[in-house]
């Protein structure tokens, strides 16, 4: 435990416990009473600049040797109301937002009495700022939803009725319409997944929930059944089966280390620190779809050095991506 660790460790226990003396705060920390005093020491010394002893924590002894009575003492500005700053006071705000567009109803509530509470805390530019300013911008309440969607394919798979989907395609960035044949919601890596027979790839498919837009349950019925084999329909994971290429990224200074800590032990990864902070980041190319949206998502940071065909994919897919926001 960090020297921090241990006086803020120290500080808990003692406010938790207030006039224990030092031989019993020794017994129950397992600390000597001297260091008791050292840290005691130290912790009267800490501040705010210029660190002037008691901006935050002095304390007396009270009594004599082994059997004083600690008795601490707080600086003043503690028993003042907290308040923020005006940038920090909006994060908490939207945050809150946030939080309560995607909960169930017991939380909303609990989440707009935060609200409420840090509102009539707040006091000064802070307090103005957080009382003109509008609601940010906030998620549906995705878990609701999910929810309704779940029910509503449930309901088709025992039914054993057909499903129109409106599906967007992040690796094609287009929306697009399937009747799909659903025989089982499964989850995968925390995300849900209709499987069944799309008749438009006239092959089993797994259709992630959070790209669903809408579900449609029509009257047809199918007599359809999943493929007997265990592995039809299965969801190949990102590092399985055989490479078809390597796949090679630069990555620019601003993400390099972000990449580092999250890629350096993916299996088959090779990382080159470049000499000028960026990042040689090489994969086995297993599934180009997820290569293009992976590389995608660093946007002007990262770079495809090879395969060359890969980018081009890329670029078209931009390109896909930026057609569908041009105003016409």
């Amino acid at each position: 435990m960090s020297e921090l660790s241990e006086l803020s460790s120290l500080l808990s226990f003692l406010a938790a416990n207030r006039g224990i003396s030092l031989r019993d705060a020794a017994r129950a920390t397992g600390l000597r009473v001297d260091q008791i005093c050292r840290r005691l020491e130290v912790l009267s010394f800490c501040g705010v600049p210029p660190y002037s002893p008691h901006d935050y924590v002095s304390y007396r002894l009270v009594g004599h040797g082994d059997d004083a009575v600690i008795d601490l003492q707080y600086a003043q500005h503690f028993a003042r109301p907290l308040n923020f700053t005006p940038g920090e006071a909006l994060a908490l705000k939207y945050a809150l937002e946030h939080f309560a567009g995607g909960a169930d109803e017991e939380s909303v509530g609990l989440l707009a009495e935060l609200q409420e509470m840090l509102a009539n805390a707040l006091h000064g530019r802070a307090r103005e700022l957080m009382a003109r300013t509008g609601r940010g911008f906030v998620v549906p309440r995705k878990a609701k939803v999910m929810r309704e969607m779940l029910q509503t394919l449930q309901d088709a798979i025992d039914r054993r009725r057909a499903c129109e989907l409106e599906y967007f395609s992040s690796h094609r960035a287009r929306l697009s319409s399937r009747r799909v044949y659903p025989f089982q919601v499964v989850e995968h890596d925390a995300a849900f997944y209709l499987y069944g027979w799309c008749e438009t790839a006239q092959a089993t498919r797994h259709f992630r929930l959070e790209r669903i837009r809408e579900v449609r349950v029509t009257d047809q019925r199918y007599d359809r059944r999943p493929p007997p084999s265990r592995k039809s329909g299965r969801m190949a994971g990102l590092f399985e089966g055989k490479p078809g290429d390597s796949l090679q990224v630069r990555f620019a200074p601003e993400v390099a280390r972000e990449v580092q800590n999250d890629w350096a032990s993916a299996p088959g990864a090779k990382v080159q620190a470049g000499r000028d902070g960026s990042l040689l980041l090489t994969l086995p190319l297993y599934n180009p779809h997820w290569a293009v949206g992976f590389v995608a998502s660093f946007g002007p940071f990262a770079r495809i050095v090879q395969p060359r065909w890969l980018s081009a994919e890329l670029a078209a897919t931009v390109r896909s991506i930026l057609q569908s926001h041009k105003q016409g």
